[in-house]
């Protein structure tokens, strides 16, 4: 019964956690971009380097103007409700039950990188299209900032809002370096630094612009054609691997509807947390090790 109380306690918290970030992100939006503009700013002058942790980074990717700390917090509370799940089956197993907890933090973390890499990986390949669309235009006669209006306005989805957040902010006189840095900061990859120090030397020296997008789009070209074979080539273990993982998931309850005793002899053994621990634990450690043997950085 306390394991139960305790639960609920948490899942209230988790509540009033959701219920503070979405009812208070939208007022606060606008004064949290012009804090780190400010910020950016003071570390440039400063001669910093355009550097953020990892857990910073994935979240400016996913657009979740939270702290890490906040993040972690609302982690340590879903993990605690998942080892109090674990001591709802298994009183006597608290040993397991933080075990069970620590892997949940730790998938959770792994995931949240992951999700926010292939985001960054799907912007740098639309912007390509970007840069093509851009390219045809300043060679077409138009002006630089034009053309990124009118690849904005081709364009859909994150590459239409960026590009269209950049040339406005040239239209109102800021340096190129205030007019990208949105951008890089939500989706700080190589083709989007590349981007960036076009329109840098494009705005500064004046040479040609054309010429530096087409050798821009073609080294993208070739750096996403060599991650999208690697990635191909590695298809078959990662599905494997998708399907592993989550097909016992899927498959528990369809056999708790149809036979609801099913799970009773695991749960009614000695040795059956110890047995379900395992199992858990040889999943995550099957993740970790294809996530490393499947990991692409290129």
């Amino acid at each position: 019964m306390i394991d139960l109380i305790l639960l609920f306690a948490c899942l209230l918290f988790a509540g009033y956690a959701a219920y503070s970030f979405f009812s208070l992100r939208a007022s606060r939006e606008s004064a949290a971009e012009t804090d780190l503009f400010l910020e950016e700013e003071k570390e440039q002058l400063a001669g910093a380097s355009y550097k953020v942790s990892s857990v910073r980074q994935s979240l400016q990717t996913l657009n979740l103007r939270i702290e890490p700390l906040l993040l972690l917090g609302i982690v340590i509370v879903a993990s605690v409700c998942v080892g109090l799940v674990f001591l709802e089956f298994f009183p006597e197993s608290q040993t397991l039950a933080i075990i069970s907890s620590l892997a949940v933090m730790v998938m959770v973390y792994f995931l949240l990188n992951d999700i926010s890499r292939w985001l960054r990986y799907r912007f740098e390949q639309k912007l390509v299209d970007a840069l093509d669309l851009i390219q045809a235009a300043v060679a077409g006669g138009v002006s630089p900032q034009r053309a990124l209006t009118v690849a904005a306005n081709t364009t859909r989805g994150a590459v239409s809002r960026e590009l269209r957040e950049v040339a406005d902010r040239l239209s109102y006189g800021l340096p190129v370096e205030r007019a990208v840095e949105r951008m890089q900061y939500r989706y700080n990859s190589e083709g989007v630094r590349l981007f960036k120090q076009a329109l840098m030397v494009k705005w500064e020296s004046g040479t040609g612009f054309a010429p530096l997008l087409e050798s821009i789009s073609e080294l993208l070209r070739e750096r996403i054609k060599l991650r999208i074979q690697i990635s191909a080539q590695l298809s078959g273990s990662r599905y494997a691997a998708i399907f592993t993982g989550a097909l016992p998931y899927l498959l528990v309850p369809l056999f708790l509807w149809k036979q609801p005793d099913w799970f009773e002899p695991l749960k009614n053994s000695e040795q059956g947390s110890t047995y379900l621990l395992i199992a858990v634990l040889s999943q995550v450690f099957g993740y970790l090790w294809l996530r490393r043997l499947l990991r692409v950085e290129i």
